[in-house]
């Protein structure tokens, strides 16, 4: 697993320029095919031979996400955006959480390899739905002639696309890091049984499920994205400090809520500023969405390191998970230099 993840973390960026130069009907198609690997599962006779399809599948979801992006841009108004794109997540939370229900039954009652192999089939199936339904934008010569190093380079260093990335470099840090190392710190500091630890924690992710619906409908309620950086920015270490903190179980319940609830309201909306960034046009949207992916999840590899290494080091969990606490307030600094991309503001600025 960590080796997909370092793989869809690392290829993220070339992702967003396959998708800006095939356009994005094709990218869903070459993703789709790469992520289909895992359909050749049975012919692996050991981890080596394994490797190959596991990585795969990390770039064609590094294709697929940003293309996604772009599709949304394609296909929506932009004050639908921020509802397909919590939508979306709701979907990948979803699945995510259904695999992770299956998974182990399936592995009990047959070989692993023929589970993944059924994964495999499931995205193979999926991208032939696209390609006989899915409609996208065709590639853009112009665009592709356009496309070079030193461009990409100035789209990645464009000053709102490093905020971007700041805003979420803190709350991805704290997520991830806590999400591995809570349960092994309930049970060795406050004696809790690991599988209730690991039961608490499962909450994050299948909040998103529900949350990111209702992000969606506060995106287009309320018009305005900044307030829904720096809302969750806030909340984040309130319920970080009180997740680790106290050894209460009804309080520790009450602040991974809290987590999950600020967490699920913050993502749909960074994709959806990604998208209305000025200067973020049509063949540069993926691209963009891409860099800020990229930052991101660059510290949720660290995240966890850093963690292990401070306990080792102080003999304590406590200081490593009181920083990266305070780490989501990068949101809270990114949202106040950040132009405001939400509707209600561009009809301000249509009026004045």
């Amino acid at each position: 697993m960590v080796l997909v993840f370092l793989a869809f973390t690392l290829c993220l960026i070339p992702g967003g320029i396959v998708s800006s130069r095939l356009g994005t009907r094709r990218a869903v198609i070459v993703s789709g095919v790469l992520m289909s690997a895992g359909a050749l599962t049975p012919l692996t006779t050991d981890i080596p031979t394994l490797l190959p399809l596991r990585i795969s599948f990390g770039i064609g979801g590094a294709i697929l996400l940003p293309s996604t992006a772009s599709l949304i841009v394609e296909w929506f108004r932009p004050t639908e955006r921020g509802v397909m794109n919590a939508m979306m997540l709701a979907a990948q939370g979803t699945g995510v959480a259904t695999a992770m229900f299956l998974s182990v039954p399936l592995a009990e009652a047959m070989e692993w390899r023929v589970v993944l192999m059924i994964y495999g089939f499931v995205a193979f199936t999926a991208m032939l739905v696209w390609l006989a339904l899915g409609r996208g934008g065709r590639a853009d010569p112009a665009a592709s002639q356009t496309m070079s190093a030193r461009s990409v380079l100035a789209a990645l260093r464009e000053r709102n696309t490093l905020l971007l990335s700041f805003a979420l470099v803190g709350p991805f840090a704290m997520f991830i890091g806590y999400s591995s190392w809570l349960p092994t710190y309930y049970n060795e500091v406050f004696d809790m049984p690991l599988q209730q630890a690991t039961a608490i924690l499962a909450l994050l992710p299948l909040m998103g499920i529900v949350v990111n619906l209702l992000s969606g409908f506060l995106l287009a309620r309320l018009g305005l994205h900044r307030p829904m950086l720096a809302v969750p920015g806030l909340l984040f270490p309130i319920g970080a400090f009180g997740a680790f903190y106290f050894n209460n179980t009804p309080v520790i319940l009450a602040s991974i809520v809290l987590l999950g609830f600020s967490f699920w309201l913050f993502l749909p909306t960074v994709f959806t500023i990604a998208m209305e960034l000025p200067g973020v046009d049509m063949e540069r949207v993926a691209l963009v969405t891409a860099a800020v992916l990229t930052i991101g999840n660059a510290s949720t590899v660290l995240s966890p390191f850093l963690v292990g290494v401070a306990t080792d080091a102080l003999g304590a969990y406590e200081p490593s998970l009181a920083v990266l606490a305070a780490m989501p307030l990068t949101a809270v600094i990114a949202a106040r230099s950040l132009p405001e991309t939400g509707h209600r503001a561009r009809r301000r600025v249509s009026a004045g």
